[in-house]
């Protein structure tokens, strides 16, 4: 797929917008606690791991410039004008704590990872350039998510609690953005070769990223390990009532 036979792809636009979005508002989100983490290390981390999302979202946004020329609204291609709301609706609000940080870190920032990972051979070359440079960056950022989601979940008491509150309160709306099985955006961009994986496959990848640790450290969430097919499977229904195909977030 070259840069001038994808201008009309309306999968491939709603997809990269909504990937940009969701990194513009993770980064502003972690910027407030920059200042306001519980430790100096963690404040400099939350102050490179801002730098890094809202750089991601940079280098997001100008691809959606490519689609003005098939009737894109060019007012929808710069932040600063974009009236539409492509992010997950976790991140409208502040963060409550530094539980909300950890939890978006760990399930939503590592959910878009994948999808970045499915693109590395994409056939979109902006798009391939771009998700090796974003998946490379987030190794780091899934490392300090997974050393401070241990640290709170072994400290016990109302620090536990509120992180399992906070992983709750994400975990759905995070397992719905790959779409369901047949989500036509997601299986367009599969059979052209920008993703390797169909939203299943997807979704499968994310559970066998996280699951090994909130396993271990005995936070109940809604998937079990299939001893038969060796996968980590989901054990109740995702709200796709709720879902906003469009928006890529729950209404």
């Amino acid at each position: 797929m070259t840069t001038g036979t994808h201008r009309d792809n309306a999968a491939l636009f709603g997809v990269l917008s909504s990937l940009a979005d969701n990194k513009q508002a993770i980064g502003r989100r972690y910027a407030y606690w920059c200042n306001g983490a519980p430790a100096l290390e963690a404040a400099v981390a939350a102050a490179a791991m801002t730098q890094d999302e809202l750089g991601h979202a940079r280098t997001l946004y100008p691809l959606l410039e490519d689609f003005t020329q098939a009737g894109a609204d060019p007012r929808q291609v710069e932040p600063t004008t974009r009236t539409l709301r492509y992010a997950v609706t976790a991140l409208d609000a502040d963060f409550a704590g530094w539980s909300d940080f950890v939890a978006t870190n760990f399930l939503l920032d590592t959910a878009l990872t994948i999808f970045f990972e499915a693109a590395m051979d994409a056939s979109y070359e902006p798009l391939r350039q771009r998700a090796r440079k974003v998946v490379l960056e987030e190794r780091i950022h899934f490392l300090h998510a997974e050393g401070w989601a241990r640290r709170l979940a072994k400290a016990g008491g109302a620090v536990r609690a509120a992180l399992v509150a906070a992983l709750g309160r994400i975990w759905d709306e995070t397992l719905c953005w790959f779409g369901p099985g047949d989500d036509a955006a997601m299986i367009q961009l599969q059979k052209e070769g920008v993703i390797d994986a169909t939203p299943d496959e997807l979704r499968s990848r994310y559970l066998r990223k996280i699951m090994p640790a909130l396993n271990e450290l005995d936070i109940a969430m809604p998937a079990a390990f299939n001893a038969a097919t060796q996968q980590w499977e989901l054990t109740q229904p995702l709200p796709w009532s709720a879902w906003d195909a469009q928006g890529r977030r729950l209404g």
